[in-house]
């Protein structure tokens, strides 16, 4: 038998990558996982925020927003931002990784129902608001995110709606609208 048959130095190590390579790996999918579910709880949150928000700032007072119409949420405009923001505020929960570049990543936009592709603008004073936040979530842990989040960016898209009807007031308001 060769010498290097019987040699035994350096199985120790051999053998603890063995066992250490596949720990490391489950232990950072794990950790992965559970910042993907803890994203997803709060994109949740982030549009039942927005959905709030939408039925209260859609029908306020137009000084507040620019003039913009009262029930209309036109992109770009000061009541969609007003909208996003209180989504962000919910995002700020996120570990800062995460949060870096939000304002690309986060989308706020009303689908014209519970999961539908049509997006709207205007509602009426007693319609239902759905709004659909989308966030493309960051995966930044090595070895785990080539598992779990396979794409160009290693980013996870998550998605969520919330509706509420639309309890618009029935005045105006003293400057307008």
């Amino acid at each position: 038998m060769s010498s290097l048959a019987r040699d035994r130095r350096g199985s120790a190590y051999v053998e603890f990558l063995i066992a250490v390579i596949p720990f490391l790996t489950f232990t950072t999918v794990v950790l992965q996982g559970v910042l993907l579910a803890f994203a997803d709880v709060a994109v949740e949150r982030a549009a039942d925020a927005a959905a709030r928000s939408a039925v209260v700032v859609l029908d306020d007072d137009p000084r507040f927003y620019g003039g913009e119409a009262r029930n209309s949420a036109s992109p770009g405009g000061a009541r969609l931002e007003a909208i996003r923001q209180s989504a962000m505020n919910v995002l700020a929960a996120f570990p800062k990784a995460a949060r870096l570049g939000m304002a690309e990543r986060l989308t706020v936009e009303f689908p014209s129902g519970p999961r539908s592709t049509g997006l709207r603008s205007r509602f009426g004073p007693d319609e239902t608001v759905t709004v659909r936040v989308r966030y493309l979530f960051a995966c930044d842990i090595p070895m785990a995110r080539l598992i779990m989040c396979r794409n160009a960016r290693s980013s996870a898209l998550m998605q969520a709606e919330s509706s509420l009807p639309n309890q618009g007031a029935r005045y105006s308001y003293g400057g307008g609208g």
